[in-house]
């Protein structure tokens, strides 16, 4: 019997240490996919990710929306919306990584609105339900709070945006990514998020010392090097 415990417990190490190699590998690659606004990385961080039920998944195929609004493809984006949407609402019906589905599907919906702008009147509301109620179920997530970030940096004030808030959305989200140790393309997103918010409400020097500190954890973080902490620095 302990020798069985003994072959049971190398077993299970092994599995364990399988599955946490294959999910850091699929992490490296979105983290490089996202570096280079890469749709075919993208895609092949979504192929890898195989289980069902599993938040990598789901943040792969919002990464892959995501970049469809960089590189304006619109073709791609009707591709993987739908796809992306049920499976966020089977981890909501599943009750896994519900928060997050939650935050997930409401940024989702801003990407739809920003391609049809039309569509707001029946999709913002869909949206602000869903972080309200992302964060009802969980304010300590990273991802619930920098989604709501980003909802009040783009909502107009008069929907009930609100950039000084968005600041302490990004700001908390950052706090709870260090927290966890962790420094993938959420967080350095955030990071260049939490600077264009600090520069919108004019505190500029708090922006170029986030930009800053984006390239200090990625220097070759371009879209900050390149583009916005220039920006920041110009406007000074």
């Amino acid at each position: 019997m302990k020798k069985f415990r003994i072959i049971l417990a190398v077993v299970l190490m092994i599995v364990i240490n399988a599955q946490l190699s294959k999910a850091q590998k699929v992490d490296s690659l979105m983290y490089k996919a996202y570096l280079l606004s890469s749709q075919s990385l993208w895609e092949s961080a979504l192929d890898q990710n195989e289980n069902d039920w599993s938040l990598e998944k789901a943040i792969a195929y919002y990464g892959i929306l995501n970049n469809t609004m960089v590189s304006s493809n619109e073709e791609k984006f009707d591709e993987f919306v739908d796809p992306a949407l049920e499976y966020l609402e089977s981890l909501e019906e599943q009750g896994i990584h519900k928060a997050e589905a939650m935050a997930l599907r409401s940024s989702i919906y801003g990407f739809i609105m920003a391609y049809s702008p039309w569509k707001g009147m029946y999709y913002g509301p869909k949206s602000s339900s869903a972080i309200e109620s992302a964060l009802e179920k969980n304010s300590d997530s990273p991802i619930v709070n920098m989604i709501s970030g980003t909802s009040l940096f783009y909502t107009p004030e008069t929907f009930g945006g609100d950039k000084e808030a968005a600041v302490e959305a990004f700001e908390k989200a950052i706090a709870l990514y260090e927290k966890a140790n962790y420094q993938g393309w959420l967080y350095i997103n955030t990071l260049a998020s939490l600077g264009q918010a600090y520069q919108s409400i004019g505190q500029k020097d708090k922006a170029i010392e986030t930009f800053e500190k984006a390239l200090t954890v990625e220097p070759n973080f371009k879209w900050v090097s390149s583009q916005l902490l220039p920006q920041a620095q110009a406007s000074k």
